[in-house]
């Protein structure tokens, strides 16, 4: 075998290897492919990969021996029980073991044979030689260096071949391994990176949606209840076999970009104003103004007392004991009715799912019936703004503070759009953004209609209403029954709000239940049949 033949192997090695480790995404693998890319170029027997450790020590990460059939690590799934080599003992770097000491000095270490030459301590290798009946004798040990010279790793291998006898590692072959370990160690190191900023980002978004979380103590955690009911939704939604999405299917790069989505789904509510995320009542602002209208209440209540004290002084002077015990009668049905109109303004105040036609008139006669006088200043008890909140049909926001809320959803749109991410993560502004479309074209932000709509951003919305409607930690409201949380998104899909057939593999593939048993109270789990749920389909 001539130099020039070596040559042209070792090349075509390098060519085809810069092609596998540009595109392999498994780092344990990617170090096999550097490892036995080393033992083909040396035409070696044997060899060892290593990397450094956040402990500085170098873990065995995977182990060939031709001879003796052994492979473990790497793609074999054969566990590799050999201990840790440290870096460092006693502070000091460790000059005994070979491979560490290639890795703490950046030396290249090639040995012709192993049992004549003792600077290091060998005593495991000859160990296992021993045990094996195998000789270890030529050895090259080389460190990875990245991109910026820090040492990652190293390689070590073994007795090099030729015509069938063990010979020492030449100068040439130890040089064309050093080219294609740097390459090796630069695709390692290029891997690293892009893990440690997937890592990164999904951090990022993880803390932006705990951020978001925190400043209201009555959602918090919906942003984090969100993209787990997105994956466990999408999972369902992968698995079924029938019906018009049995078709879809989800890469685990597709499934990483809706799991980043469901963290970023709400990031524009960094923006909306802590009072009203965090607006607990109706009358709410900075503070429940309930309170103040208590107040009012009792200003009420004494102008009441003031008005009949006067005509009860009359009617007492002028000896009209009639007329006195039939004001003393009225002045208490006001009270009573007073009492009445304040305790049903409390109520009122709190919120719920529906205000009733008659519940808003009462609203009405209240604000009607009493005025209070205040620095001489005659002025309803109910001011146009707390009748106005007060006749909130749903939840505890008007429609000036929907419009807020809704605005972060453009917010969302600028902050995602915005951000340039790479190509695998090029979707997740298009799923983070469907939660609040609705298959009519009618949701916001854009308008959207299913049609137009991918498979994750329309589960995303099924997602987002079930932790909402679920949710046992709004103060507005108690705890739903999974029946009641159902049966309002059956209604939404004959709405054409909801998706259908992502609605029907929810509820029917019983992902609800393991959601509610994970993050909600098992209580909720009430008993109910599921073909009376509205908007449900069957599968097949």
């Amino acid at each position: 075998m001539n130099k020039k033949t070596i040559d042209n192997n070792a090349f075509q090695h390098l060519l085809n290897i810069s092609i596998e480790l540009s595109s392999e995404e498994n780092i344990e693998i990617l170090m096999e492919k550097i490892l036995l890319a080393s033992i083909d170029i040396s035409n070696a027997d044997a060899g060892s990969i290593y990397m450094v450790n956040d402990a500085k020590e170098l873990e065995f990460r995977t182990i060939i021996n031709s001879t003796l059939q052994l492979h473990l690590g790497g793609s074999s799934k054969n566990p590799i029980t050999f201990p840790n080599i440290p870096l460092f003992i006693d502070d000091k770097p460790n000059g005994s073991a070979m491979v560490a000491h290639s890795v703490n000095t950046g030396d290249v270490i090639n040995i012709k044979d192993v049992y004549e030459e003792l600077p290091f301590d060998l005593s495991a290798a000859r160990k296992m030689d021993k045990e094996t009946g195998y000789r270890t004798q030529s050895m090259l040990t080389f460190p990875l260096k990245d991109h910026i010279g820090d040492i990652i790793g190293a390689i070590q291998i073994i007795n090099a071949q030729e015509n069938g006898n063990t010979i020492e590692f030449t100068e040439n072959i130890q040089e064309q391994i050093l080219s294609f370990a740097s390459l090796g160690a630069i695709a390692l190191t290029n891997k690293a990176l892009i893990s440690n900023m997937e890592q990164l980002f999904g951090s990022f978004a993880q803390t932006i949606a705990s951020v978001i979380d925190e400043k209201s103590p009555h959602t918090g955690g919906h942003c984090k209840r969100v993209p787990e009911l997105t994956l466990l939704i999408a999972d369902a939604v992968h698995a079924e076999t029938k019906g018009p999405l049995a078709d879809f299917t989800m890469t685990p790069q597709e499934r990483h970009q809706l799991d980043i989505a469901g963290w970023l789904h709400d990031c524009g509510k960094i923006a909306t104003p802590d009072h009203i995320i965090d607006k607990s009542t109706k009358l709410h602002t900075i503070f429940d103004r309930i309170q103040y209208i208590d107040a009012k209440f009792e200003i009420a209540k004494r102008d009441i007392d003031l008005r009949y004290q006067e005509q009860m002084i009359e009617a007492l002077k002028e000896n009209k004991q009639v007329e006195l015990l039939q004001l003393e009668r009225t002045c208490d049905v006001e009270h009573k009715q007073l009492n009445l109109d304040k305790a049903f303004i409390q109520k009122i105040n709190i919120g719920g799912e529906f205000l009733t036609e008659e519940q808003d008139q009462t609203i009405i006669e209240i604000a009607k019936r009493y005025t209070i006088k205040l620095n001489d200043k005659v002025q309803p008890l109910l001011l146009p703004d707390e009748v106005n909140n007060l006749r909130i049909k749903k939840g505890t926001l008007n429609s000036e503070e929907r419009l807020v809320i809704q605005h972060h959803m453009n917010i969302t749109c600028d902050i995602l759009e915005a951000l340039p991410f790479p190509k695998h993560l090029a979707n997740v502004a298009e799923y983070a953004l469907g939660h609040h479309e609705t298959m009519d074209g009618k949701g916001y932000p854009k308008g959207l209609t299913k049609e137009e709509m991918s498979v994750p951003a329309r589960l995303m919305a099924v997602a987002d209403i079930f932790e909402a409607l679920s949710a046992s930690d709004r103060p507005y409201k108690k705890a739903k029954p999974v029946s009641e949380c159902l049966n309002i998104m059956g209604r939404l899909v004959l709405n054409n709000h909801l998706d259908g057939d992502i609605f029907s593999i929810f509820v029917r593939s019983g992902v609800y239940k393991d959601y509610i048993l994970k993050f909600a109270d098992p209580e909720q789990l009430d008993a109910f049949d599921i073909e009376s749920i509205p908007g449900l389909t069957p599968l097949n």
